[in-house]
Formats: structure tokens, C-alpha cells, sequence
């Protein structure tokens, strides 16, 4: 029989004293991680207590407690700093030489090369790079940490409970509604009005993102376990009702596109997979059959959403071109096109008209410098004046006249298929690298002008917000693909597969020799996705909140796919396998083991004759 696989003595080189200095900063990887996840759960409800808060988020962007970003920033040096420090002690390089790591550094350089060619400053690259990768900062602290099991739970156990916290507020919103909301000290009370419950997030989303995330940890958990407590399935269906009073469309889009990669992927336990979205359907829908509000939302969105295909971007403002008139009689004086555009100055809006663009995700245009609208129940005017009509043969001719086109009122349109729309249009002036990086629909663009909409280089009339007052378009996607070009898209496409594909090779290898993968390894494919799948209806991969959470369940991930053996294909022993960080440790194997260990090793064939 071959001898169980057992692994060479420590490096002597190692001293006691750095042994203890490796260890006490993988501690302090491991809190600064478990402290910043508290964190980012209550960010945005301490600037509300810290006071003042407006309904306005562009305004508070600039006006609200700017202490919980200071720290958030704080936290993500440190570890950056922790997890150098770490790598550099242990020399630990060669553990960041995988494909994904040299599939972030070309982003890098594509995200570089494209504000650069763009004309942004070093500044605003770097305010940008940092948004765009803050989180991955976790991955790789992760990374270069130590990791163990109670290490791990410690890390994660505190913002477990903030996450008990927050499913509770949201089942309480869902049952009182508005008072629970103001009760919090939240300002705007918009998604009270939708009866949507929010916890303590800024948006509905992102609380569905939250609970998006842990139910595909529960459903990575029944896919490969042989059984699971029924206790545990009523703190899942509990949270999947939480989810559900988001009204959260694109997490419930993601759970479900990432419970059919579990499905494909694991082949196990398909019928409590499928159980698992059923619930998360169910919920959904019962939520939409009892509540009015949420019922007319989606509604509303459907129909805000088919107007926008009927009635693209820029059709409210294609101008009609009549010819001189000759006499003032001759003048037209109604409306010549649906969608003509005034020639003069906007009319002022009706007092009492809401913005399209509040944070109902929806939009008619607004009275911008694009031109302005009709208000819902009158008459369109005529562009050259906002007085009434005068009969045509009592009308004096003005100085010089001009002609000019009046419009009707345009639908209420999906503000997502708007800006999808001029995307579309606007991109291939600059197809490769974009516009720059910090210049179109961010959190750094709108700090660093909020007038970024207004950029020459989007065309005659810039990139037309249509009175939405989010600091961000509502697509991480649409966002990236503007300011770094096709190239840029692609390559972080690569990278998050460079990401994943640790992963699945490892859930193929366990599914080849017979064996259930590791939680965490699917936890953190099924993550990816759904990220990448919310990602094309909000701008949470570069949000404050999803990117830390994301990152800690994939480095998470890497490190259980690291430490674990590699299972066994068929037939023969696996060989001994050394740590990737140079050192390595005795392991005494269980019965179990050594005789799985036996029953593999093929007797040998007798030579032929």
C-alpha cells in the first residue's frame, strides 16, 4: 500500500517572531474585513442621524455627514496596507501571479490608457480606479491572509446579526409602512409611498442585494448537503419575504439566474434548488397580488418600459422644419408634429409638476436645457411664446420671425431604455476606450462636475439626464462601457471570469470523482453572477455596499479552493500537495481517509509475456 500523503516540515528560516507577526496580522486582516462589513451596512443611516439629510441624493452627496465615507476610506487603506504588509513578511508573491491577477493589472492599464486618451487628470483616475475596485481590495487582503474556520466565522458572525437586524425592519415597514420608515429618520419617504421596505439602506435594491446574497449562501448550502434542518429553511423563507417586500426586481432576477447555474453546475439536490426559487417566486408574487402599490408598480414599469421601445430617446425632441411663412397668418399656431421641438426658450414648467426623474426610476423629459415638455393635461404652447393664442388675424408679427414647432407631451418612459437608447448612439463616436474614466454618470463624475451630462464629446446636446436626480445612471454596465470604451468592457469581463474559473475547476473536479463540492466555492460562483446580473439594472458594482460583500464571499471562496485537497478523478492517489505560501504542515490522516486512500491505489498489472 502507498503511503499516506504527508507534508515536509516547516522552513526553518521562518523565526517563532515572524511566525507570531504573520498571525497577528492575519487577525488584523480578518477584524478590519469584519469591521467594514458593520460598516457599509449602516453607512448611509448614520448620515441620516448625523444629519442633515435631503430628498435630493445629488444634495447629499455634497451636504450630508461626510465622517462614514472618511472611514469606509480609512478601512479600505488599512487593509490594502495590512495586506502588503502581510505578503511582504511572508513573501508570499507568487501567490498573486494567477491569470486573474494578470487580467486585473490590463484592466488597469485599459482603464488608465482611457482617461488619459480622454483627457482626465491623475486625480480624478485615480477617485475612479479606487470606486471601481475598492471592494476587490477585500478579495486580496483575503487572500493574503492566513485563514481558518473560527477565523472566518468571527469574521462574518457580526454582520450576520446586522443582517437579522435589517430583516426585521423589513418585515416591520412592510406591515406599517410609511411610520416605520420615519421612525428610522429617514427624509424621503418615496419608497414608504411604494411599499417598498428598505431597512437600513438608502434603496429598496440595495436591501435586496443584501438578502440576494445570503439566500444564494442557503442555496449553496442545500445543493451540497445531504440534509438541512428545517429550522433553516424558515429563516430562509423568512428572509426570502424580507426580499420580497423590497420589490427588488433585478435581485429576484439574479437569484433566479444563479439558482440555474447551481442546477447546471452541482447536479445535486436539483428538487430543493428549484425549491428554494419557488419560495423566492412565491413570495415575490404574493407580495405583487396583495399589495396595490406594488401591484401598479409593476404595472407601471411594463408599460413605462414598452413606451420607451415606441417612443426612443430623442423623438420628444426632433424639431419640425415648416417652411418661412410668408405672412402672419400664415404662421402655424398649433401643434405640426408630435414630436417637434420648440425653437425658443423652454417653457417654464406648470407650478405643482413633479421631475420625471425622481427616484421613481421613470421619466418624461424634463425642463432642461434640452428643451422642456407640456405638462400632463394641457394643451401644448407654442415654443416662440407662453401667452394664450390669439385669433391669427389679430396677431402682430413679431420683428424677426422665426418659425417654430410646437410639441405634444411625451409618455412616461423607463428612464433605463432612455439612457440604454443614447448609449447606443452616443458610443461609437468613441467606440474602443470610451470617454475617460471619472467623466460619465458616477459618483466621482458628479463630484467632480455636476454638469458632466453637458460634455461636447456626447454631442450637440450632451447625454440628456431627463430630469432623473440619482447621482448615478442607473446601469454599472451602461456606466462602464461609456467611459472605457468596448475594449474596457471586455476586459473586465475576462477578469471576473479569470475570477471564477478557480472555482468551477474545482467544482468539475469534485463532481468528476464523485464528491459534493464545497459550499463557499459555489457560494462564490453563484455570487458573481448574480452580481453581474443586478448589474445591468443598478450601478451596484461600483455602490458602496454590494462590492465589499461580494468580494468577501469569493475570497472566501479562493481560500476554502486553496487549503482544501484536491479531489481524487478517479483511480489513483492524489499527490502530496504544498501550501502556497512555502511553508507547510503535518497532517495525521483519519481512518477514513487512509482507507478511502487504499481503496484507490489499483493493484499492479502483471508484466505481459
Amino acid at each position: 500500500m502507498t503511503a499516506p500523503p504527508t507534508v515536509a516540515p516547516a522552513d526553518a528560516g521562518h523565526t517563532r517572531g515572524t511566525r507570531s507577526l504573520s498571525r497577528l496580522l492575519t487577525v488584523a486582516i480578518v477584524t478590519l474585513v469584519g469591521v467594514l462589513l458593520v460598516h457599509v451596512l449602516f453607512e448611509t443611516w448614520a448620515q441620516v442621524l448625523s444629519g442633515p439629510t435631503s430628498t435630493d441624493p445629488r444634495a447629499n452627496l455634497r451636504e450630508a455627514a461626510q465622517w462614514p465615507k472618511h472611514l469606509k476610506t480609512a478601512l479600505y487603506l488599512g487593509l490594502a496596507a495590512l495586506a502588503v504588509v502581510k505578503v511582504a513578511v511572508d513573501r508570499l508573491w507568487h501567490r498573486f501571479r494567477t491569470t486573474a491577477d494578470l487580467a486585473l493589472v490590463v484592466l488597469v492599464l485599459v482603464m488608465v490608457l482611457a482617461g488619459a486618451v480622454n483627457d482626465s487628470s491623475a486625480t480624478l483616475m485615480g477617485e475612479a480606479l479606487f470606486v471601481y475596485f475598492r471592494g476587490a481590495v477585500v478579495f486580496y487582503a483575503l487572500r493574503a491572509a492566513d485563514l481558518d474556520r473560527v477565523l472566518v466565522r468571527r469574521m462574518l458572525l457580526p454582520a450576520a446579526v446586522v443582517v437579522g437586524v435589517n430583516v426585521v425592519i423589513a418585515l416591520v415597514q412592510m406591515v406599517v409602512g410609511a411610520p416605520a420608515h420615519s421612525a428610522l429618520g429617514w427624509v424621503d419617504l418615496t419608497w414608504a409611498d411604494q411599499s417598498r421596505a428598505q431597512g437600513l439602506q438608502p434603496h429598496p435594491n440595495h436591501l435586496g442585494h443584501l438578502l440576494g446574497l445570503c439566500l444564494l449562501g442557503f442555496l449553496a448550502w442545500v445543493a451540497v448537503n445531504r440534509s438541512v434542518p428545517r429550522r433553516w429553511w424558515a429563516v430562509a423563507t423568512v428572509v426570502a419575504v424580507a426580499m420580497s417586500a423590497t420589490q427588488s426586481r433585478e435581485s429576484l432576477l439574479g437569484v433566479l439566474a444563479a439558482g440555474g447555474l447551481v442546477v447546471l453546475l452541482v447536479r445535486g439536490n436539483t428538487r430543493r434548488v428549484l425549491a428554494v426559487c419557488l419560495v423566492v417566486v412565491l413570495c415575490t408574487a404574493a407580495q405583487v397580488a396583495v399589495r396595490p402599490d406594488n401591484r401598479a408598480e409593476w404595472e407601471r414599469r411594463w408599460d413605462n418600459a414598452f413606451s420607451g421601445l415606441r417612443n426612443p430617446a430623442g423623438s420628444e425632441s426632433t424639431a419640425a422644419r415648416p417652411s418661412a411663412p410668408t405672412s402672419p397668418a400664415a404662421r402655424p399656431s398649433g401643434p405640426t408634429s408630435p414630436t417637434a421641438r420648440p425653437s425658443g426658450s423652454p417653457a417654464t414648467p406648470t407650478a405643482g409638476t413633479r421631475p420625471s426623474g425622481a427616484p421613481t426610476v421613470t421619466a418624461r423629459p424634463s425642463p432642461t436645457r434640452e428643451g422642456a415638455t407640456t405638462p400632463p393635461g394641457r394643451k401644448p404652447t407654442s415654443g416662440a411664446s407662453l401667452r394664450p393664442s390669439a385669433p391669427a388675424a389679430t396677431r402682430q408679427p413679431a420683428a424677426s420671425p422665426q418659425p417654430a414647432a410646437s410639441r405634444t407631451p411625451a409618455p412616461v418612459r423607463e428612464i433605463r431604455v432612455l439612457y440604454l437608447q443614447q448609449v447606443a448612439r452616443i458610443l461609437p463616436r468613441q467606440p474602443v476606450l470610451g470617454f475617460g474614466i471619472g467623466q460619465f454618470g458616477g459618483v466621482v463624475a458628479e463630484k467632480n462636475d455636476p454638469n458632466w451630462h453637458r460634455n461636447p464629446k456626447f454631442g450637440p446636446a450632451g447625454f440628456n439626464r431627463y430630469g432623473f436626480h440619482a447621482v448615478q445612471v442607473d446601469s454599472f454596465w451602461l456606466h462602464l462601457v461609456m467611459e472605457v470604451g468596448l475594449l474596457g468592457l471586455v476586459v473586465y469581463l475576462v477578469w471576473l471570469a479569470a475570477v471564477a474559473l478557480p472555482l468551477l475547476r474545482r467544482i468539475r473536479q469534485a463532481r468528476r470523482g464523485a464528491a459534493a463540492p464545497a459550499q463557499s466555492t459555489v457560494w462564490g460562483v453563484t455570487a458573481l453572477v448574480f452580481a453581474c446580473v443586478v448589474g445591468f439594472l443598478s450601478p451596484s458594482l461600483e455602490d458602496p455596499l454590494l462590492p465589499p460583500l461580494l468580494w468577501t464571499v469569493v475570497g472566501v471562496a479562493w481560500w476554502v479552493t486553496r487549503s482544501a485537497p484536491e479531489p481524487a478523478t478517479g483511480g489513483t492517489v492524489p499527490a502530496p500537495r504544498e501550501p502556497d505560501d512555502g511553508t507547510a504542515e503535518t497532517r495525521i490522516l483519519s481512518t477514513d481517509e487512509i482507507l478511502a486512500q487504499a481503496r484507490l491505489v489499483r493493484r499492479p498489472t502483471p508484466p505481459r509475456s
